[in-house]
């Protein structure tokens, strides 16, 4: 589903872009990757993942955002906000700035009535964008949900251990390109399998996404079938409660 025209999105992405184009120190941070080295793109883009994921302004949008659209704080679980900054060189190496593999959300959160939440900031293409497998909701697809661990990342024991569970497989069909336009906000199941896609046109991708779970649903058992999800716990731990939530209600 695509939200268009709302307010309260359309003043989160203005204070988005503001950020970059401070922490860039240009008003076109796409095309920072051009004139910067790997490791001085790095560095500025995750500051600005930082700076973005702290500021109350851009909390405070996004709050709005979620009121309009009918979630309201008594009734939502809230993961917080991610600066996401995919470049189109291969030699700007670092795990939070990769191009994710096909994955459903669910592989790693265990939540059927996840939410996803994503919302671009400046034009995409289809050669840069994110990519979802519709065929793919109801059809199994193999993957390394069984192995995976949030404690075991978080550890960070090996610098090769995967930032989440991902697709053992081909997808089922082809991809389908998210063409929305910035100021748009698409909402889709966690459970669809997704991913993301960059060319060598010299261009970051920048856009914000978030994660949500309408307690309604929670307390109801509703959710997206689970057609090969293996994982072992649900990550209440990722998200803030709903406001108001019992000590019992807090997972």
């Amino acid at each position: 589903m695509v939200f268009e025209d709302l307010p309260p999105v359309r003043r989160l992405a203005e204070r988005a872009r503001a950020i970059l184009a401070d922490v860039f120190a240009t008003d076109d941070p796409c095309t920072a990757e051009d004139r910067l080295s790997a490791p001085a793109f790095r560095r500025l883009a995750l500051r600005a993942r930082k700076v973005i994921g702290e500021d109350e302004t851009i909390e405070r949008h996004w709050h709005d955002t979620l009121s309009t659209i009918g979630y309201l704080p008594a009734d939502t679980w809230l993961d917080r906000i991610r600066l996401r900054a995919v470049p189109s060189r291969d030699d700007i190496d670092h795990q939070r700035l990769q191009v994710l593999p096909p994955h459903r959300d669910t592989w790693g959160s265990g939540i059927a009535a996840q939410v996803n939440w994503w919302l671009p900031l400046y034009p995409l293409s289809d050669t840069r964008t994110m990519l979802l497998w519709p065929a793919a909701f109801r059809h199994p697809v193999a993957n390394d949900s069984a192995d995976w661990s949030f404690d075991a990342f978080r550890r960070g024991g090996s610098a090769d251990y995967p930032l989440l569970p991902v697709a053992r497989e081909s997808p089922p069909a082809p991809a389908l390109p998210v063409s929305i336009a910035p100021g748009q906000l698409l909402a889709f199941s966690a459970a669809h399998l997704h991913g993301g896609v960059r060319d060598g046109s010299g261009t970051t991708r920048f856009g914000i996404d978030s994660r949500t779970v309408w307690d309604p649903d929670r307390r109801a058992g509703r959710g997206a079938p689970n057609v090969d999800c293996a994982a072992g716990t649900e990550m209440w731990r990722w998200y803030s409660p709903p406001q108001g939530a019992s000590a019992g209600e807090r997972r």
